[in-house]
């Protein structure tokens, strides 16, 4: 009894260059099968888009559009809920919010979160508090000019 080994390969499927290629092995002892990447499953699924920083969390700086103040803050939430937090809380003028309340207090307008939040830091680590600490300490600073 003999028993032969044949050997299988897969190609991906692209062109008719990939059947040509194949052909050339049809007299050999090896067994060529095709496969795609354009299933059902990859055409129903969302393609990962690059993730947006404001679902990020960390250290983040939102700047008053009327007067340049600034709010630092460290967040292990999506920045984008703390900006909302703050929306919400100006827009009932709650007092739930520092920033929101000089906003209200002031009169100045809520800005949208491309012109308002500033990353400042977006990735953990033991070293976040200090970033927060040390941006905090800079933007305090009196400024001469």
């Amino acid at each position: 009894m003999h028993y032969f080994v044949r050997h299988i390969y897969t190609f991906t499927y692209i062109r008719k260059e990939t059947t040509f290629i194949t052909n050339l092995f049809k007299n050999t002892d090896i067994k060529i099968a095709f496969h795609t990447n354009n299933t059902i499953l990859s055409q129903l699924t969302h393609k990962d888009q690059k993730a947006d920083k404001y679902t990020s969390s960390g250290v983040y700086k939102l700047t008053c559009p009327g007067c340049q103040k600034a709010y630092v803050g460290l967040t292990g939430r999506s920045f984008l809920a703390c900006y909302n937090e703050n929306k919400h809380a100006f827009r009932n003028n709650s007092h739930t919010s520092t920033f929101a309340q000089h906003l209200n207090e002031q009169a100045h307008s809520f800005g949208t979160i491309h012109n308002m939040m500033v990353i400042l830091q977006y990735q953990k680590g033991a070293h976040i508090f200090t970033v927060n600490v040390f941006t905090f300490t800079q933007s305090t600073q009196p400024t001469t000019i």
